[in-house]
């Protein structure tokens, strides 16, 4: 009777455990925490957005500035989409 309570016992903490670390995953994805060095990336893509825009001559606080940097952040995510639908490569 008791080793029957005892693996009651550890399969409840088991489920217990589980059941925390979804939570958990649930959370942090929720918070909008980004994984480790995710921000430093996105910080140097935005930096070599603003040289390229910058070296074309563009002003930057500009319409023609923000114009640049989004039809750059347009490229960059249709390469990805190209890339992501081809995943044979």
């Amino acid at each position: 009777m008791v080793a029957v309570l005892k693996r009651n016992a550890a399969l409840g903490w088991a489920i217990a455990a589980i059941g925390l670390l979804i939570v958990v995953g649930g959370a942090v994805r929720i918070s909008g925490v980004r994984p480790y060095g995710e921000e430093a990336i996105l910080a140097q893509i935005a930096h070599e957005d603003s040289a390229l825009c910058g070296k074309f001559g563009i002003a930057v606080a500009t319409l023609k500035f923000s114009d640049c940097v989004a039809d750059l952040a347009d490229l960059r995510k249709r390469h990805a989409e190209l890339l992501a639908a081809y995943t044979w490569l």
